[in-house]
This record gives structure tokens, sequence and C-alpha cells, in this order.
């Protein structure tokens, strides 16, 4: 009888043990989650890749561009596909024609031709645009002779130039005429400040609050729950995140009746180019210094310079194909610009050059990685 008492007793304090244990675990796990963010970590971690569909609409239903965006998280890296606003997925209506519905469009048409689905739909209007930029206190654009961006309200001199919200949009939604190299052109203008975007709420990370954060989900349309819209934004806030950026492949084709000129899809063609680009930015191709292709330019009176940055780049493995004479001699400083979205190379330019910024200024025409002009 008096065995049968004490094993009694010890069921209940066993289960009291257990019970302590498992309060306790959970309380750690609240704790660890709130205060170092696990909780985004084990979700980014245990997601090998995830897609976004971001399309910018202006405050007149004006359709300005999409981004198709495949995101490996345990890789640190993104695949940024562009789509053009005259492209045409079927007969020959523009998404420019369609206008607020466009995203709508962009959206059905790339889950039919990639052939899986589109996780997360985000729609940016103007009026959100502009609150972004402003949220981060600007973002700093580089302005070449080339592709410097005047209008009747902004005249933007200086090379290096912050910009706030509304002037950000301005220079992203300009078009000099209709023309389709016009619009080919803006395109890589607005991949320069989308990957300026992405790369600034990194290094304004602390700006970048889980307030405002959850204050920008309530605020554009999206799909997504608030947890998934957080994790979005704590993988580029937490690490640099390298890019590739390509854009959905169209035939150009005249309209007779517009008088105009769009660019019509194919759908094997964009599922073959999609499915080869993606593996490129996942692959040693797109870290490969000698595939690189790099230009020097002396931005200074002084003999010589161009070619010392060739001998220091060509030691770190990288491959530079010209040297020369900047349009101008009165850089004060070094300036690294990437010309084709791909950003590990220009990251290790940045570390050759002691941590220099890199700036976005794409340029396909030019069929370089990057333009370093020395100061």
């Amino acid at each position: 009888m008096i065995q049968e008492s004490v094993e009694s007793n010890k069921k209940p304090m066993l289960l009291l043990a257990i019970a302590g244990g498992v309060l306790f675990l959970a309380m750690a796990v609240l704790f660890l989650r709130n205060k170092t963010n696990f909780g985004a970590d084990l979700k980014i971690a245990s997601n090998k890749k995830s897609n976004y569909l971001i399309s910018i609409v202006s405050n007149k239903d004006e359709f300005l561009l999409s981004l198709y965006a495949e995101v490996y998280f345990q890789e640190k890296k993104a695949a940024f596909f562009f789509i053009n606003p005259l492209i045409s997925f079927e007969d020959e209506t523009s998404l420019e024609d369609v206008g607020k519905k466009a995203p709508s469009e962009v959206y059905s048409s790339l889950e039919d031709i990639l052939d899986h689905s589109i996780q997360n739909k985000i729609v940016i209007r103007e009026k959100d645009f502009v609150q972004i930029i402003d949220l981060l206190g600007g973002m700093e654009l580089f302005f070449e002779p080339k592709t410097s961006k005047y209008s009747s309200k902004y005249f933007r001199k200086k090379r290096i130039y912050n910009l706030d919200g509304e002037d950000c949009y301005d220079v992203i939604s300009a078009l000099e005429d209709r023309k389709l190299l016009t619009y080919i052109h803006r395109l890589e203008v607005q991949e320069s400040i989308m990957l300026t975007l992405f790369e600034t709420i990194h290094q304004k990370k602390d700006l970048v609050t889980k307030q405002k954060v959850s204050l920008l989900h309530e605020r554009i349309e999206n799909n997504m729950s608030l947890k998934d819209w957080e994790t979005f934004f704590d993988f580029f806030k937490k690490d640099r995140i390298h890019f590739g950026v390509s854009e959905l492949p169209g035939e150009p084709i005249a309209r007779v009746k517009k008088k105009d000129e769009i660019l019509k899809t194919n759908p094997e063609t964009i599922k073959v180019a999609f499915s080869k680009f993606a593996s490129d930015v996942r692959s040693s191709y797109f870290s490969d210094g000698e595939r690189a292709r790099i230009e020097i330019l002396n931005g200074t009176g002084k003999s010589g310079l161009a070619r010392y940055g060739k001998a220091l780049l060509n030691d770190k493995g990288l491959k530079v194909l010209t040297v020369d004479n900047a349009w101008d001699a009165n850089f004060e400083k070094s300036i690294i610009l990437n010309r084709s979205g791909n950003t590990q190379y220009t990251d290790a330019i940045s570390e050759t050059f002691q941590g220099r910024k890199v700036y976005f200024s794409l340029r396909k025409d030019l069929g370089l990685d990057s333009t370093i002009i020395l100061g």
C-alpha cells in the first residue's frame, strides 16, 4: 500500500515537469522571435525560393511596368524579369492599352506560359510608390549626359542626385515620345530605379521598421499575409542580395491603324528565356570575373590612372575590356556604375576599391557589366 502511494505521487510530478519544460521552450522561442527575428529567419531558411509579381500603376491608371521576381532565400539571390508596357500577349493589344487591368493580365498570362503559379502579387500605385521612397529618406541616383532626365518640374544638374518620392516617380514615368525605342530606354531607367530601391532597403534598414512595413501592407494592394510581407522585406533588409536582370522578350511589330510599334510575345520563347536566365543567375557563371565586361574611364587630368585601375582589377580576376578618358576630367571621387544589373561583378569591384558605393545606371546598348570612372 505504501509503495502504491509513492508511485501515484510520482506520476503527477512527472506530468508537471513535462508541462513546465514545454512552457519554457515556448517562451524561449517567443522571446527569440521578438528579439532576434528568429521566426522570420526560420521561415526564410525553410523556403528554397518564392516568386513575386510587382506592378506599378499611375494614379490615372496608366500601366508603367511589371517585375516578375524569383527570390532564392538560401542563396541570397534574386532573378528580376522586367516587363515593358508595350508587350502584347494576345492580338495587338498592349499592356499599356489595357491600363489598370494590365497587372491581372500579366499575372494570368505568365502563369499559363511558365506552367506554375505566381504566389505573391503586389500592385503599387503612384502615391504608394512616392510614400515608399519618402519613407527611405529619398534615393541616390547617378545621372550622366546620355541618361540625364530633365522635366519642367525638376532640373537634375548634379551627377549624384538624391531624389524624393515625387522626383523619383517623375523619372520612372517620363516619356519624351511614344516610340518603341523610347520605351525600351525608359525600361532601363525603371530597372535602375527598382534595383536602387531594393539596395536602399538594405542600406537604410533601420528606417524600415516593422511598424512601417505593416503600414505599407495595409496601404498597398497585395494578396500576401502580413507574415509573408514581413519576410519579403526582411530578406532584403538582412543581407546584401545578388541580383540578375533581364526583360520579357517580344518581337517588334507595327500596328498600321495606330501607326506605332508594340512587342509581340511568343510563349515558348518566354519560357525558354526565363528558364535559362534563372539558371544563369543561380550558377557560378554570374560570378566568374573572367566573364565580366568592364570599362575604366579616367575622370581626372592625371595620365595613366585608368591603366593602373585595370591592373588592379586584373589582379583580382576581373576582366577589363577597355580603358579611356571620361566625358569630363573633373571627377572629385571614383564612381562605380552597374550597367547590366548583375551585381556580383560590381560588388567585387566595390571591394577592390575599398567599398566604394555602386550606382545603378543600366545601359544594355553598351554591352558592359560595369563602368568605373576614376576620380
